[in-house]
């Protein structure tokens, strides 16, 4: 099921309309309509928004809900969930089930593309807010800010462990950059 599938099911599970969604989550019925329909990408703030409207985790609402458990568990190359936001400038892939307590994935980020808690952006908390946070700086060059720290630079082969969670993650480079993001989930 594709996440424009999940998302009116969740809302008309509610027995809620586009525009009743429009009025408590700020985004307009169109738009929605058209995410719904496949006919349209959505901002990672946005699916944030709606994944906290519907009280649902993000990853469930991206890769729906998977119960099986196995002792092993491989998750191919292009089997994951992605994420796009051009107007952040990043891409996330999830390189794991919202059910495991480590929380993989890839983030691709444009040149000045950030993640910024401090902005109020939701999307940048769900994804920076772990117990702890595990980067692997695959290529390019990035700024990553701590609350009370000040901002480190780190570039390709540069691996860094953050506890309880970053506030800002920046590509300052001038090329577009990659980053291997493991957190260990703020409940687990």
């Amino acid at each position: 099921m594709d996440l424009g599938t999940r998302l009116r099911g969740l809302r008309t599970g509610r027995g809620l309309s586009l525009s009743q969604l429009e009025a408590a989550t700020n985004i307009s019925s169109s738009f929605l309509s058209l995410v719904e329909s496949g006919k349209s990408d959505i901002t990672i703030s946005r699916l944030v928004r709606l994944a906290d409207f519907f009280d649902v985790d993000l990853g469930e609402l991206v890769e729906g809900s998977r119960v099986d458990r196995r002792p092993l568990e491989v998750i191919r190359d292009g089997d994951g969930s992605v994420l796009a936001s051009r107007a952040e400038g990043v891409t996330a892939r999830f390189l794991g089930h919202q059910r495991w307590h480590l929380s993989p994935r890839v983030a691709e980020y444009e040149p000045g593309g950030a993640f910024d808690v401090a902005e109020g952006e939701q999307a940048a908390r769900e994804m920076l807010h772990h117990r702890e946070l595990f980067f692997y700086i695959v290529s390019g060059t990035f700024e990553i800010t701590v609350h009370g720290e000040e901002p480190v630079q780190v570039s390709r082969g540069d691996a860094v462990l953050v506890r309880d969670g970053a506030d800002r993650v920046v590509n300052i480079g001038r090329r577009p950059g990659r980053l291997l993001v493991v957190g260990v989930a703020t409940g687990g």
